[in-house]
């Protein structure tokens, strides 16, 4: 005995579904995480072009990591206030993830003996 359902058949598709585009429906695409990042990076590679001028080479690459993983801080905090962006979008967390992964490998890049270098000829205390 064979019994066949009768009514709609349902398909299930995994993966991304079709979205409507950023304009659909009114609504804005959101700029700022764009905005932000590159303000931060820009800000950050100025930072870098002056500090080769004005600081010791062995204090470059510390104060660009710093400053990068600075901004990643700054810009997670104003993640943790923009929850509601849509998936298919940019946000602050994507961009505070980016800017930390750029500034730990500009902090991979720092030189243990540099390091060594910059403690000791810091300022000494009598």
């Amino acid at each position: 005995m064979t019994s066949k359902v009768s009514g709609p058949r349902k398909t299930f598709r995994l993966g991304r579904t079709a979205r409507p585009s950023a304009n659909a429906g009114g609504r804005r695409r959101a700029v700022g995480p764009e905005l932000a990042f590159g303000a931060a990076v820009f800000a950050s590679f100025a930072a870098w072009a002056a500090s080769t001028v004005t600081l010791p080479p062995d204090l470059i690459m510390p104060v660009v990591a710093t400053l990068f993983l600075a901004f990643a801080g700054l810009l997670a905090l104003f993640s943790r206030r923009d929850r509601d962006l849509d998936r298919g979008q940019v946000t602050y967390a994507d961009v505070a993830g980016a800017l930390t992964l750029i500034g730990l490998c500009a902090a991979a890049t720092i030189d243990p003996d540099q390091m060594v270098r910059l403690v000791e000829s810091g300022p000494s205390e009598n």
